[in-house]
């Protein structure tokens, strides 16, 4: 009469797995069955993670250990080894765009869409082979057809004046436009 509920309910459950037994005549692979989803917590349980089930686990053979991130120290440096030559940059800009986008080139909305990524990978690419220390690129790369239409683009960001900039280059053709605006941010 003392019986806690869980202790009843562990008492029914041990006198009804015989008789479900021997309905089933499955035996003991059944009872390793039962006694192993005894022992994985329920999904209402807030102890899910206090189960031995990953003690003792090589890392090899459980789940994979998350990979740690990559923290810097603090150099203390407010200038770059290699700072950023603007002129170089246009000149990278320019012989892209002048490449990619010259008479030859038709506009079509989905080719655009795809010749667009590739031209901005491509200039980011080449700026980075500068190896320019301390930067961040951003290059975007606007391309649109020529209906009679007007566009109006602005860009906000904080940055200081001093380290960071842009650069930006435009090809106009009589059907299309091509724009690309490359943005250099100072890291520390």
């Amino acid at each position: 009469m003392g019986d806690s509920p869980d202790e009843r309910r562990s008492k029914e459950i041990a006198t009804e797995a015989p008789a479900k037994e021997a309905e089933t005549g499955k035996g003991k692979k059944e009872k390793k069955e039962k006694s192993a989803e005894g022992s994985k917590p329920k999904a209402g349980s807030q102890r899910g993670s206090l189960t031995k089930s990953h003690i003792g686990v090589p890392l090899g053979m459980g789940a994979p250990a998350a990979k740690p991130t990559m923290r810097f120290m603090p150099t203390y440096r407010l200038e770059s080894k290699n700072p950023l030559n603007k002129e170089r940059v246009e000149n990278i800009i320019k012989a892209v765009m002048n490449r990619h986008y010259n008479d030859e080139y038709m506009f079509h909305p989905k080719h655009s869409l795809h010749m667009a990524a590739q031209v901005s990978e491509e200039i980011k690419n080449r700026i980075k082979l500068d190896n320019y220390d301390r930067y961040r690129y951003i290059v975007l790369v606007t391309v649109g057809e020529f209906l009679m239409q007007g566009l109006y683009s602005m860009v906000n960001f904080l940055w200081d004046a001093e380290k960071d900039g842009f650069v930006t280059y435009s090809v106009e053709r009589p059907s299309y436009f091509a724009v690309c605006t490359t943005f250099y941010l100072y890291y520390d």
